[in-house]
Order: C-alpha cells, then sequence, then structure tokens
C-alpha cells in the first residue's frame, strides 16, 4: 500500500509539471502574438494621419481657390457696376444730343443773317429785337450744356476749332483766331461741330 501511494504522488507531480509547462508557452505565445498586434496598430495609426494631412492639404488648396474666384467675381461685378454708371451718365449727358444737332443749321442762318446786318443799311429796331431773340435762344439751350464755340481774340484750340486760312499779322501773336467765319457748338463738353476760324501768322523774316 505504501508502494502504491508512491507511485500515485510521482504521476501527480509529473501531471503538474505538464501542467505548467503548458501554461508558459501559452504565455510565450501570448506575448509574441500581442507584439506584432502592437506592431499593426502602430502602422495603421501613422497611414490614417498620413491620409487626414493629405484631404487637409486638399481642402486648404479647394478654399483659396473658391476664394480666388469669389474676388475675381466680386471684381468683375463691381467693373460692370462702374460701366453702367458711366453709361447712364453718358446717355444723360448726350440725350438732348440728336434734337439739339438738328437746330444747328437754323442756328447758323441765324447767325449769318445777324451778321448781315448793319446800323447804315438796315432798321436798328430790327437788329436790336433779332439780337435780343438769338440771345434768348442761346441763353435757352445753354441750360441743357449746350455751348457756342466762339473764341475770336484767344489762341486756336485745334480740339474745337478748325483753321480755314491764315493771315499775316505784325503786331498779333502767331496763332491768335482773327475771325470766326462759322460758329461751333459743343455739349456737355462733346464738340458737336467746330468752329472755322481764321489764324495769325507772324510773318516771315
Amino acid at each position: 500500500m505504501f508502494y502504491d501511494q508512491l507511485i500515485q504522488n510521482i504521476m501527480s507531480n509529473g501531471n503538474n509539471s505538464a501542467t505548467s509547462d503548458s501554461f508558459n508557452s501559452s504565455f510565450n505565445n501570448s506575448s509574441n502574438n500581442s507584439g506584432g498586434t502592437e506592431e499593426l496598430i502602430s502602422d495603421n495609426s501613422f497611414n490614417e494621419q498620413d491620409e487626414l494631412a493629405s484631404k487637409c492639404a486638399e481642402l486648404e488648396n479647394r478654399v483659396k481657390e473658391l476664394e480666388d474666384q469669389l474676388k475675381r467675381s466680386v471684381a468683375d461685378y463691381q467693373n460692370l457696376l462702374r460701366r453702367s454708371q458711366q453709361e447712364r451718365e453718358q446717355t444723360r449727358l448726350y440725350a438732348a444730343e440728336p434734337a439739339l444737332t438738328t437746330l444747328i443749321p437754323s442756328l447758323d442762318n441765324f447767325y449769318y443773317a445777324l451778321k448781315s446786318f448793319n446800323s447804315e443799311s438796315s432798321s436798328q429796331v430790327l437788329l436790336d429785337s433779332l439780337k435780343m431773340i438769338w440771345t434768348g435762344l442761346i441763353a435757352s439751350l445753354e441750360q441743357s450744356g449746350f455751348k457756342i464755340i466762339d473764341n475770336a481774340g484767344n489762341i486756336f484750340d485745334p480740339a474745337t476749332q478748325e483753321a480755314v486760312t491764315q493771315i499775316v499779322q505784325e503786331n498779333v501773336k502767331e496763332g491768335t483766331v482773327l475771325e470766326v467765319f462759322r460758329l461751333g457748338y459743343s455739349l456737355n463738353g462733346k464738340v458737336l461741330k467746330p468752329a472755322q476760324v481764321s489764324v495769325s501768322q507772324n510773318p516771315k523774316k
């Protein structure tokens, strides 16, 4: 009986040793597997960060593009408003141009008639009446921005006058308007018809 109990103890110790070896082996395997998992998680984390950084850069570039497009659109709109305002102003200033242009021949004839009168050959009363009508007509037209170009005695202006002849004058500054043959007309600074004038010229030495 003593020998039977001894054999059981030996077998029991052998089983415990196998169990211990099995546990140690499982623990070592688990430790090795845990290290591989940590490496995999670390690699995935870096990949996600790179992808996130790439998307952020794309979004920043897109925002810059949209900002540039918005700035260009605003600038285009402001230019459009400015051009529209200028066009409206031009239309307002020169709306009366067609009607006033049709009056120019009548004004010319009126002016020629006034020049043909003189106190010796015509009635002074009629002459004064014509002058009064002429003055009133011009004053009414000037309210619309219409003006007469008559710079007799001033320096010739090629922008508003047309020199049809040059006359040699010794005691007059060269380029002075001596006589206005035909009046010029302008509307708000825009020349409708240049004045025809004679201009002084110094004698050649």
